[in-house]
């Protein structure tokens, strides 16, 4: 099973996934500085080119960008994370490309494919802890795509809480205490709505005293309506 952090990094990519342990190999790798705003574009076509990334220092953002110049971010790491090359060039089709932006000045560590597998059949761990990356990335996606794909502004909305509060438990008074710093512009982002469909949202649940926004959580008082409304969204005034 997974814990509460995990699904939390899940439904909220800007949440980094927990650190895991590469220290120990770390001097077989080869150092990369990036600067805030630079990107790897790098991809994996054999053996000996770099595949696995291990953040030392910084953040980057796993990114996808568009021909037009905008971009979409996918998910967040952070020091202590690791994050996949491209592999033979699968994700960029047409003018989108996969993109690893620096958030701020990062220093990664490089390993080769061979190198990943070589440590590999040298530490159990090491696979173990890749296999977690790998479907931990397969998960985000994979609830991206359900909490917005042919669903309305409020279903994505709503959808998205309902998720969160069956991760978090309630206290005693049956209220979700949920840890959550994103701003409503991220949230708009997130679920792929726009922000004025957002701040009307959490403006009309909290006016009913379903939810409260704050800087650094989202309180739910009555998850039971969150699921009526999911039933019913035309009930929901905003």
């Amino acid at each position: 099973m997974g814990t509460p952090r995990d699904y939390s990094s899940i439904l909220m990519p800007s949440y980094s996934i927990r650190p895991l342990n590469f220290n120990q190999y770390l001097h077989l790798g080869k150092s990369h500085k990036l600067f805030q705003g630079e990107f790897i574009n790098s991809i994996c076509n054999n053996e000996e080119d770099p595949y696995l990334y291990y953040i030392l220092s910084g953040k980057i953002n796993i990114c996808f960008l568009r021909t037009d110049g905008s971009s979409l971010v996918i998910a967040t790491r952070e020091a202590g994370n690791v994050f996949q090359s491209e592999y033979r060039g699968f994700a960029s089709i047409a003018g989108d490309r996969l993109r690893f932006i620096a958030v701020e000045n990062s220093v990664i560590i490089s390993f080769t494919k061979k190198q990943l597998f070589d440590l590999m059949e040298q530490d159990r761990q090491i696979m173990d802890d890749f296999l977690y990356v790998v479907h931990m990335f397969y998960a985000t996606l994979c609830h991206r795509l359900m909490n917005t794909a042919c669903l309305s502004s409020s279903q994505r909305f709503l959808t998205w809480l309902d998720k969160l509060c069956r991760i978090n438990t309630p206290d005693r008074n049956g209220h979700h205490i949920i840890e959550c710093d994103l701003t409503q512009q991220q949230i708009a982002d997130l679920l792929f709505i726009h922000l004025t469909t957002c701040n009307r949202l959490i403006t009309g649940l909290e006016k009913e005293k379903i939810i409260k926004k704050t800087k650094t959580h989202i309180y739910v008082y009555n998850s039971k309506k969150i699921n009526e409304y999911l039933l019913d969204e035309s009930k929901i005034v905003y």
